[in-house]
């Protein structure tokens, strides 16, 4: 077995090309869900032929602060791998999860296994295939799942009761196996006197299985006999501050071509009258339709809201309850009375997908079904952010079920979440960065333009999405960075007035109507995205996420090129017929 070790993590754990598992970590989540850093001290390691051995310390940050714990993690010769903890608080703090937690890879989904439990029980399942609102396994001891034909790991935990959730629910590529059932009351207190001492084993039966190697060369499959997809539509939001665009933004944002501009605006807003105004103007400016994201406390309110914006030109009304995560049928309804029959009310859910899993709407009153994304609802890291992309077509397929023939919209999608929907305490959800929370310092990068491109690719593969809203126009949170500069020059690194990477990524989809499936053996390190005009002429769009050159492979599809070296995180472009950029 191969795996990776960072940070406290244990990561990739792999026997030959098969996933095992995608991570065993440390979590803790304060009473608002915001999962907090650890701070590691004093870690030794220890690694040889056959074996290893890694010892550290570590204590917590926020709320966290006065807990400590010491963690041992082992590999012996026969594949067995355990992670063990014990640690305590110095004075008391509330928590909603701490302790040990294992992510299954989404390839499991349709996955035999057996789950034991903490009475003794055991019983034969599958992983599901379908993106299970609850929790698929409860109450477990240890779980046995088949990662290849006739190879078999087992993950036995100890010190608390354990669950499995369907990670794909918040985007993110995996099952989650954690402690605390989430059916018991949180927050909860822990005490100087409470001591945390948790385990977890992991071992393998590959008797008879022959490991393939993992590939080392990355090869692009274009399915030219494949179905032409139609690409999504594409648009923006407008700037959280509701700025006037300059000229020049304007120039550019026009050449992008969009679809669209989204606005989200709460209806007792004093101003939100006159930042939808300023949102249709601005939308007319760029050539784009307005969709405004209307938050509504009070629908007795709607009838005098739509008297206020009469005459304002708006695509879509998208209405999201103030005090529910899903739209219901009587708020559409009192929508659509209130803006007028010929209006189209959409809704569902402002905030991630697996509200609308849990709680599918009623479709017959909505023209549009939306829903939002994000790939950091559980963690940051790079590596995790790439391999939640696929998820995203995992969910279109999944949303399309539950909305029937009503078109699906998706967004806003960014990169980090846009606010926390689960906060008991949004007073005390402060930042884990030095930025806000809803701003990544990825945003002015390469590595936000490959993902944004990627994350296009899947939405449109899965040929069930008809618009996706992205970032914001300008400023931190989106595709360019405003004349002033980035009021955080230190933590948030932009040229004044400069585009993001991102921009140039999206410009590269202008004029291109449609999308072809293509496929990559190795998708965390290059994937790719081919797109084509009403003529037929097509577009390969390689996407590194690689922190060095790559040399690509380019099997089917019609250009005089084969091979391509990629730059880190780098974008390459190949038109059909060309030797490439």
């Amino acid at each position: 077995m191969a795996l990776a070790y960072e940070n406290g993590d244990l990561r990739d754990l792999m026997v030959g090309n098969q996933e095992v598992l995608r991570r065993v970590y440390m979590v803790f989540q304060d009473r608002n869900w915001s999962s907090r850093p650890w701070t590691i001290t004093d870690e030794h390691i220890q690694v040889g032929p056959d074996a290893f051995e890694i010892a550290f310390d570590a204590h917590g940050t926020f709320d966290a602060a006065p807990f400590s714990f010491t963690a041992r993690l082992t590999g012996d010769d026969e594949g067995t791998i355990t992670y063990s903890v014990e640690g305590a608080a110095g004075a008391p703090f509330l928590r909603n999860r701490l302790g040990l937690c294992a992510l299954h890879p989404s390839a499991a989904a349709g996955v035999a296994c057996i789950i034991e439990s903490v009475t003794g029980g055991r019983r034969e399942t599958t992983f599901p295939v379908e993106i299970s609102p609850w929790q698929p396994f409860m109450d477990v001891r240890a779980i046995t799942h088949e990662f290849a034909p006739g190879a078999w790991a087992r993950l036995s935990l100890t010190g608390e009761t354990f669950e499995t959730e369907d990670h794909r629910n918040w985007g993110d590529a995996s099952f989650k196996t954690y402690c605390t059932p989430i059916s018991l009351p949180f927050p909860v207190a822990v005490t100087p006197e409470d001591v945390v001492r948790q385990s977890l084993t992991i071992s393998v039966d590959i008797e008879g299985f022959a490991p393939v190697p993992v590939a080392d060369e990355v090869v692009i499959s274009a399915a030219s006999d494949g179905p032409v997809l139609a690409l999504p539509r594409l648009g923006l939001q407008v700037a959280r501050d509701a700025s006037a665009l300059t000229r020049e933004e304007i120039d550019r944002l026009r050449a992008l071509g969009l679809a669209h501009l989204r606005i989200d605006v709460e209806m007792s807003d004093p101003r939100a009258a006159r930042r939808i105004a300023d949102a249709s103007a601005q939308a007319e400016a760029i050539g784009a339709r307005l969709i405004v994201a209307l938050v509504v406390a009070d629908p007795d309110g709607l009838a005098s809201f739509a008297t206020a914006v009469d005459g304002v030109e708006v695509d879509s009304w998208l209405v999201f309850d103030a005090a529910a995560k899903v739209t219901s049928a009587e708020l559409a309804s009192a929508a659509r009375i209130a803006f007028g029959e010929g209006c189209r009310v959409g809704g569902g859910t402002n905030h991630y997908f697996a509200e609308l899993n849990r709680e599918p709407p009623d479709t017959s009153a909505l023209d549009v079904v939306a829903f939002s994304f994000n790939p950091q609802v559980h963690a940051s890291d790079n590596e995790t952010i790439v391999q939640n992309l696929a998820t995203q077509g995992v969910i279109a397929r999944s949303a399309r079920r539950l909305a029937g023939t009503t078109p699906l919209h998706v967004g806003p999608v960014t990169l980090r979440p846009r606010f926390n929907p689960n906060a008991t305490a949004p007073e005390l959800d402060v930042s884990s960065t030095p930025l806000p929370a809803n701003v990544d310092a990825r945003q002015p990068s390469d590595l936000c333009a490959a993902w944004t491109t990627i994350s296009i690719k899947y939405l449109a593969e899965a040929g069930t999405v008809d618009a996706v809203t992205y970032y914001e126009t300008v400023g931190w949170r989106g595709v360019m960075e405003r004349a002033a500069g980035s009021p955080q020059p230190l933590d948030f690194a932009s040229a004044p007035g400069g585009t993001f990477p991102v921009y140039d990524a999206l410009k590269s989809l202008a004029g291109f109507r449609n999308v072809r499936a293509c496929s990559s053996n190795l998708p965390h390190v290059v994937d790719a995205l081919i797109i084509e005009d009403e003529i037929g002429r097509q577009r390969l769009i390689l996407a590194s996420f690689a922190d060095h050159e790559v040399p690509v492979r380019i099997d089917g599809f019609p250009a005089t090129v084969t091979t391509v070296m990629v730059r880190p995180f780098g974008l390459e472009i190949i038109d059909s017929g060309e030797a490439g950029s």
